[in-house]
């Protein structure tokens, strides 16, 4: 396990930082309307799914980075956690991913959790596959912009997080290929999966994707 020491809001790495956010106070960059049933993700399991998906970037070999010998190297993602309203609730940055990531990765991370809910699961991955031309969400990329919106992201890399069968967030992988982001975003959720049966793959017969 990858040992974490916690300063006020942020737990120390080394070589990076995983920031624990609280959100009192904030402005939420989705106004729900409404009160979300259950307590959400608390802050030790918050730490357990940016754990995860570290762990998975270690191991990840990266589609484009290599070291001096020419020899291919592991990936450097920006690891994002959302609350149900797409509040950043948790971060982790590895030393040397790239700077252009960082919003990247809270736009999967807020296109997972805008367009799931307790009674249907999409990830950003479905998002991209009906909003190409012609598709039924073509051009849903320009909704969700504004001041305190991080916008939406068409591609692989967000996915929502359940617990006890309720949507309580998502996350967002950026640093790499999207398979290899959509493969350490996997890793991060995999404790907090959404229930099949709500799954957009599986309400439709597999003809929208939810993951590769």
């Amino acid at each position: 396990m990858f040992k974490l020491r916690t300063v006020g809001a942020a737990v120390l790495t080394g070589a990076a930082m995983v920031s624990l956010v609280g959100c009192s106070g904030q402005t939420k960059p989705m106004d729900l309307g409404y009160e979300p049933d259950g307590p959400g993700l608390a802050q030790g399991e918050v730490q357990q799914v940016i754990e995860d998906a570290r762990q998975a970037a270690t191991e990840e070999e990266s589609l484009l980075r290599v070291n001096d010998a020419g020899e291919a190297q592991t990936t450097r993602m920006h690891i994002i956690v959302v609350d149900r309203a797409g509040q950043v609730i948790g971060r982790h940055s590895m030393a040397d991913a790239w700077g252009g990531s960082v919003s990247i990765a809270k736009g999967k991370a807020y296109t997972a959790a805008a367009f799931s809910s307790d009674e249907n699961a999409l990830t950003s991955r479905s998002i991209g596959a009906l909003s190409q031309p012609s598709g039924p969400l073509w051009q849903i990329g320009n909704s969700n912009a504004g001041p305190g919106k991080p916008g939406l992201i068409e591609f692989p890399g967000g996915i929502p997080l359940y617990k006890d069968g309720q949507l309580v967030g998502a996350i967002g992988v950026s640093g790499d290929g999207v398979e290899q982001d959509e493969n350490v975003a996997q890793a991060g959720a995999s404790s907090f999966t959404a229930p099949e049966p709500i799954r957009v793959d599986t309400v439709t017969s597999n003809s929208v994707p939810y993951t590769e």
